[in-house]
């Protein structure tokens, strides 16, 4: 997906004031949202469930709006498209929607898959995915993601409805809606679009778009969301409108890597879940 500019008023003017990175080349105020927000959803409210532990990724310098999951130790995991250029220019923003009083905490470390500079172009299995660090404490009514254990892979089949979620645009036309958290359902069209890939179905008119990259996919389980995916582009989406399909990173296939660079970023271990 070519990157949409989004204008979310306030944001850009409220981190200014703090942010003690290079000053922002964004000087219009825009907010730029990165690869694939979330079409025909619905929004989430305080007190909803799934709100516990979805967080925005914003980037002051480029202006860029990405969407994360929140691990352990004051860890999120997110796309890699969606790191900029200097990580203490980057936040990482905690609300339902967000605005200049919205609780912010400042990026300091990130590790990026290291498939990612090499097949960031390729039609699959691109290494989509990283994890950042964030300064601070978590705010109250937050907490980690549980991953999907292996043993409920299976339930990661065509035609399984899986929930989507994320800060992005709610029209893939007229790049409207940004800022405000969303959910969705779609279904599974191919579990096995790539080695590290799952492609899911967004021609029933909803689906994540742009300002949703880096964001969860869950499966619901007895009523409980488990992490599985990463939003990372669309696919067969020639119109760029989000009205195709897209491609989620597995954050399954990652477990390996994702256990290890929370070591490296973290003081003290907590791994993020990922089980066997």
């Amino acid at each position: 997906m070519k990157l949409n500019k989004l204008l979310l008023a306030g944001i850009v003017s409220s981190l200014a004031l703090t942010a003690c990175a290079p000053q922002a080349n964004n000087s219009s105020g825009e907010v730029q949202a990165s690869g694939d927000g979330i079409i025909g959803g619905t929004e989430v409210k305080a007190g909803d469930k799934i709100l516990e532990s979805i967080v925005a990724v914003y980037d002051s310098y480029e202006g860029q709006l990405c969407t994360g999951s929140l691990l352990p130790n004051n860890l999120v995991l997110t796309a890699a498209h969606c790191i900029g250029q200097f990580e203490d220019a980057m936040y990482i923003m905690f609300d339902t929607a967000l605005g200049p009083k919205s609780e912010r905490r400042q990026v300091d470390k990130v590790e990026i898959s290291q498939y990612w500079e090499s097949r960031q172009n390729e039609k699959k299995d691109t290494g989509d995915i990283a994890l950042i660090h964030f300064t601070g404490t978590v705010p109250a009514g937050y907490k980690p993601a549980t991953f999907l254990s292996n043993s409920n892979k299976k339930l990661l089949k065509k035609g399984a409805s899986v929930v989507l979620a994320g800060y992005g645009i709610t029209n893939g036309v007229t790049g409207d809606g940004a800022g405000t958290l969303r959910m969705t359902t779609v279904k599974i069209e191919d579990p096995q679009f790539s080695t590290s890939e799952i492609k899911l179905n967004q021609t029933e008119g909803t689906g994540a778009c742009h300002g949703d990259s880096g964001g969860p996919a869950y499966i619901e389980i007895k009523g409980k969301y488990y992490l599985w995916g990463v939003t990372s582009r669309g696919v067969d989406d020639a119109a760029n409108d989000c009205s195709k399909y897209s491609a989620y990173t597995s954050a399954l296939y990652y477990k390996t890597w994702l256990n290890r660079m929370a070591n490296k970023l973290s003081t003290s271990l907590v791994t993020p879940q990922v089980q066997n």
